[in-house]
């Protein structure tokens, strides 16, 4: 049927285009005859607490690092620039085994990057390895097992990511693209609309609910959720596939 080969197109090209990488994690380190110090290039899109909780393991910890490194406004840091973090004793074991993650971790982004799935997905293995909590990890490690078709082995890792990071709408989105993908239609079809509980605005959370219940025969639901996409998007090209099932499914056809 017309109407599904679309949609199967669709769920090829979604992943990259709705479920963005997180930010590359810096872990520039210099400790070599400096106590316990650790140095950090800051990188594009990175955030006081997103550095607290890599090497501290604690967000919270993000107004320290401002007062260390006198910021005034830790909501506002620069990329480029070099932030020292200090370490007592009883956290300067911990910083370096997250400093070591941090490494894996950017070699799978760059990996990823460059579409070298394989080599990236044993990066990040070896991140989480080294820290099993670091949650970008563990998201990115996800995108790469869709992305090489293992949607069972990636929903391992969205599960827990979307029970610990109960309001993260990227871990939401991948779940219900993963879910999707292995035909589980319905519990897709939830998880888009826990998206949008979170973000009403959330186009590609609409796109995707609509395509699973058209997919689950659920047609009154599909009719809906692609005019509520319309409604939202009407000059993409993704506006083009959602008008097209929109007839088909108003067709009968």
């Amino acid at each position: 049927m017309q109407t599904r080969i679309i949609l199967l197109l669709m769920a090829a090209l979604l992943l990259g285009a709705g479920c963005t990488k997180q930010v590359k994690q810096g872990a520039n380190t210099d400790a070599a005859g400096r106590g316990h110090t650790l140095k950090h290039t800051v990188l594009e899109g990175e955030t006081l607490r997103r550095i607290a909780d890599n090497y501290y393991g604690d967000p919270d910890l993000a107004g320290d690092i401002a007062t260390m490194n006198g910021i005034t406004d830790p909501n506002r840091i620069v990329p480029g620039s070099v932030l020292a973090l200090e370490f007592d004793e009883g956290q300067w074991q911990n910083a370096r085994q997250r400093s070591t993650a941090l490494e894996a971790y950017n070699k799978g982004v760059d990996l990823m990057a460059q579409d070298r799935l394989a080599e990236a997905e044993k990066q990040f293995r070896l991140a989480l390895g080294t820290q099993p909590d670091l949650e970008s990890a563990s998201y990115n490690l996800a995108l790469v097992l869709a992305q090489r078709g293992k949607n069972s082995e990636a929903l391992v890792f969205l599960d827990k990511l979307v029970a610990d990071y109960p309001e993260n709408t990227d871990f939401h989105f991948a779940r219900g693209h993963s879910l999707f993908l292995v035909a589980r239609f319905d519990d897709a079809a939830a998880e888009f609309a826990e998206v949008l509980a979170i973000d009403g605005q959330h186009k590609r959370a609409v796109f995707g609910l609509a395509r699973s219940y058209q997919e689950d025969d659920q047609k009154q639901k599909a009719i809906k959720a692609w005019q509520r996409y319309l409604d939202m998007d009407s000059t993409s090209s993704w506006a083009d596939v959602a008008r097209r099932n929109l007839k088909n499914l108003r067709d009968g056809s």
